[in-house]
């Protein structure tokens, strides 16, 4: 991130899924309508940036990037019906899902938390949205280079002795190994047991097909360009490893195969599903 500056991702997210429910027949991924307004006088440009006919992993984006959002958001409702009343997003960046989350998730708590100058830029937007403070929502200030999510939550209602959910979506990639095997472990010994963290990682580049190869030195210097490069990928017995290692009792790898099949087969748009990212649930 450049100083004082939201996260450039976190709108590109945003645009993403805001452009997947502009472009993309129904059924959708994610319906965020809170996106758009989010973004600001951004918007029309941050959402352009997905439209048919821009650069294919652009394109690929507006799929993807929902359907990782929907991906934690079930898991939400999921342990929601088995008692868990708590849901922490890390890197929560431009996240809408506490406003749009069904009645039924109503006493659920959640927690956002991200950079403070993101955090801020977004309350801004919020604000000038007419949209006020929200039952059950925290907005968490913490800079992950300085703070510990630990320290962090400690300052809010969050109860670390009853089970939570982790959302810990489009992180993991801009940390160095080390300091994910930390962070898990992190939110191993914060977390009570019957809790989940949720997240996704990049595959290697030699598992991928050509076409992510050779845009990668482009996709990088933009990255890069904008203060937050990408430096890790995991094979996913590399990922599950991890995992282990930081204490977990098991992971979920879901494979291509049974997300495409869930998750990709039943929409009507053309674009293809997205081949350079893999998803993991490490269960306490």
């Amino acid at each position: 991130m450049n100083v004082g500056e939201p996260s450039r991702t976190a709108l590109l997210v945003a645009g993403a899924r805001a452009a997947h429910l502009r472009f993309d027949p129904p059924p959708h991924l994610l319906e965020d309508r809170l996106a758009e307004g989010l973004l600001g006088e951004q918007a029309e440009a941050l959402i352009g940036m997905h439209a048919d006919g821009a650069p294919w992993i652009l394109v690929e984006n507006r799929l993807f990037l929902p359907f990782r959002g929907r991906f934690g958001e079930e898991l939400a409702l999921r342990m929601h019906g088995d008692g868990v009343r708590q849901l922490v997003i890390l890197g929560a960046g431009l996240d809408s899902f506490a406003f749009r989350r069904p009645a039924s998730l109503s006493d659920l708590h959640v927690y956002e938390v991200d950079h403070p100058a993101t955090q801020r830029w977004k309350q801004a937007r919020l604000a000038a949205l007419g949209i006020g403070g929200l039952r059950g929502l925290a907005f968490v200030a913490c800079d992950f280079e300085t703070s510990s999510v630990s320290s962090a939550l400690g300052a809010t209602s969050f109860r670390s002795d009853r089970p939570a959910v982790v959302s810990w979506m489009g992180v993991v990639y801009y940390l160095a190994k080390d300091t994910v095997a930390k962070a898990l472990a992190e939110l191993r010994d914060l977390l009570a047991p019957g809790s989940a963290v949720v997240l996704d990682y990049q595959l290697p580049l030699d598992t991928l097909p050509r076409r992510y190869r050779e845009i990668f030195e482009q996709q990088s210097g933009f990255l890069r360009g904008v203060g937050e490069p990408q430096v890790n990928r995991y094979r996913p017995e590399e990922m599950r490893e991890t995992v282990l290692s930081a204490g977990f009792s098991r992971v979920e790898l879901p494979t291509r195969e049974e997300i495409r099949r869930r998750w990709f087969d039943p929409l009507a748009s053309p674009i293809p599903m997205s081949e350079r990212f893999g998803m993991a649930i490490a269960w306490i």
